[in-house]
């Protein structure tokens, strides 16, 4: 399979400026594609799998990948659409020091690692993701709008997004993805039916390995168990329901797969450090 590669001399509206913001929907499964330059995905609203050289991410509001030039990669989505900024640009829209010094802070490193492992995801907690938001949106708009000195200053705030990110990335270490495989499945798995009561049986079935196996298997690759993994997706689809629904914590409770309404409470606190409610407060406070 020839995998298409997206080209940045088609995308920027001006030659001398490596850069572009667009806004996009994804829903269904799409082609993997490639491309020619940095591309840094903000994920909005919505919930699916994001695959990356075929390790599967699970996506939700308040993600941020950085994918490097050459690297293939596709959405699923499972129920919906996914809505993302992709802001695209290539090295050369900064100096020369200025990316070589980008290339080796500490949080950006093992995103534009040249060899060797490279990081994709970062996930954002209230209040860090609407600010990433809105830098993404005062670029988008400089873009648009082109005024006297644009280019300038949708650089600079390219700048500041991947500082803003370096140090978010410092501060708190997101998860990463799988291999291929049978982790890599069971990643899937989960993904589609977290709101389902879900077995290790299910999950050997699914791999062909036996679940004591799998469960061991799953803890080296992702530092977690299955159990561990599947409570964080669940507090993510939640996270995104309290952000852009009214519905009461309990159905968000039930309709992603926790049976009490005392364990969603404490599972969300300890991953989030807010109850569900706190958090609906600081993601949506228009709302409140």
């Amino acid at each position: 399979m020839v995998i298409p590669i997206v080209r940045m001399s088609g995308l920027s509206s001006d030659p001398a400026l490596p850069l572009a913001m667009k806004p996009a929907i994804h829903s269904g499964s799409e082609d993997p594609h490639t491309h020619d330059f940095f591309e840094l995905v903000y994920v909005r609203r919505g919930g699916g799998i994001h695959r990356i050289h075929g390790r599967p991410y699970p996506i939700i509001a308040g993600d941020v990948y950085l994918m490097q030039p050459g690297e293939p990669h596709v959405y699923t989505v499972d129920h919906g659409v996914v809505h993302i900024y992709n802001l695209l640009f290539q090295p050369t829209l900064f100096q020369p020091g200025d990316w070589q010094q980008l290339s080796v802070l500490p949080g950006l490193a093992p995103f534009l690692a040249v060899n060797g492992s490279v990081r994709h995801k970062l996930t954002l907690r209230p209040p860090h993701d609407h600010a990433v938001e809105a830098l993404c949106e005062r670029i988008a708009s400089e873009l648009t709008r082109r005024e006297t000195g644009y280019a300038l200053l949708a650089r600079a705030l390219t700048l500041e997004l991947l500082l803003t990110l370096n140090r978010l990335a410092v501060a708190y270490h997101g998860g990463d993805g799988p291999e291929p495989g049978p982790v890599g499945t069971t990643v899937a798995y989960l993904h589609a039916h977290l709101a389902e009561p879900i077995a290790m049986e299910d999950l050997a079935l699914e791999t062909g390995l036996s679940a004591n196996y799998l469960g061991e298997c799953f803890k080296a690759e992702l530092g977690q168990t299955v159990t561990e993994y599947l409570n964080r997706l669940r507090v993510d689809r939640a996270r995104d329901l309290l952000d852009r629904t009214e519905d009461s914590v309990t159905d968000i409770a039930l309709s992603t797969g926790f049976d009490s309404i005392s364990y969603f409470g404490k599972i969300f606190r300890r991953l989030t450090g807010h109850t569900p409610r706190e958090y609906r407060m600081l993601a949506a406070p228009d709302r409140n």
